[in-house]
């Protein structure tokens, strides 16, 4: 009789504790589910043109890694959405463009702005000790920094006071081929 008791007090506070969480998980849901829905259309409230959402929780990221074949992806949505479009990947915003205007804005005029930019996660690298760390593949904060001591070397004048050294270079590499001409050349120095 005590078993059956303490049984049937277990389930009415199971009961309890189930309705209770569902009181305020069901809302949550709702909620959050609203949230994803409005998330999904912030390039269209934008006015970029931005492809079909195929998940609220993933977002373009299912099609676009589908295959292994981005690029070919980003292709033809270059082709079908223009030069800047909008995709989302995952939570994830991301404006892909070609229109060198933007890119020139972004890269040169406004690069302490814009300093996430996104790399593939095969090409992503340890962003604090990593020994492939460059301005290319870094992001956020060390990207900034790479990006300052860089730009300080490519003024017009240091640029040109480069080009005898690689005229030189240039003169000897030709030199080399033309003297091993029909041969396999070595050009690791």
């Amino acid at each position: 009789m005590f078993v059956l008791s303490f049984l049937s007090t277990l389930f009415s506070l199971f009961l309890k504790i189930t309705s209770w969480t569902a009181l305020f998980a069901l809302p949550l849901g709702i909620g959050y589910w609203f949230y994803l829905k409005h998330r999904s259309k912030y390039f269209q409230r934008l006015g970029i043109p931005q492809p079909p959402i195929s998940s609220i929780f993933l977002g373009n990221l299912e099609e676009f890694e589908k295959d292994q074949k981005q690029h070919e992806k980003l292709e033809e949505w270059h082709k079908k959405y223009g030069p800047t479009f909008g995709m989302l990947q995952g939570a994830h915003r991301v404006i892909v463009t070609s229109d060198l205007n933007i890119i020139n804005e972004v890269y040169v005029k406004q690069f302490h702005t814009f300093q996430a930019r996104q790399l593939h996660v095969a090409l992503a690298i340890d962003q604090k000790n990593g020994p492939q760390l460059n301005v290319f593949f870094g992001q956020g904060n060390q990207w900034k920094r790479l990006r300052a001591l860089f730009a300080s070397s490519l003024t017009i004048s240091k640029i040109k006071s480069v080009d005898p050294i690689m005229a030189r270079a240039h003169t000897e590499l030709i030199r080399e081929f033309k003297k091993h001409e029909n041969k396999v050349v070595d050009v690791i120095p």
